[in-house]
C-alpha cells in the first residue's frame, strides 16, 4: 500500500489527512524516512510528534500564491 506524504515545511510531515508537527527537522526527517517502509502506527512510537491533527478535505499546504488571480489585459493592442 502507497502512502502519501507531503512535507509542508522544516518541522511539518502531512501523511495523508492528518498533519504531524516535530520539534526539530531531524525528528521530522526520521518519521518521515521511516514511512518508507514501516507503518504509520509503528513510526507514531518510534518518532512521536509533537502534535498530530486532521486536514480540512482538499486542503492544500499553505502556498502563498494560492488564491491568486491572473487576469487578461482588457486593453486592445496599441
Amino acid at each position: 500500500m502507497t502512502i502519501t506524504t507531503i512535507r509542508v515545511s522544516d518541522t511539518e510531515v502531512q501523511v495523508e489527512r492528518t498533519l504531524y508537527q516535530f520539534a526539530n527537522t531531524g525528528d521530522a526527517d526520521a518519521f518521515q524516512r521511516c514511512l518508507v517502509d514501516t507503518s504509520i502506527d509503528s513510526c507514531y512510537r518510534n518518532h512521536p510528534p509533537l502534535s498530530a491533527r486532521p486536514t480540512v478535505p482538499d486542503e492544500q499546504p499553505e502556498d502563498p500564491a494560492r488564491g491568486s488571480t491572473i487576469s487578461p489585459s482588457l486593453g486592445g493592442m496599441p
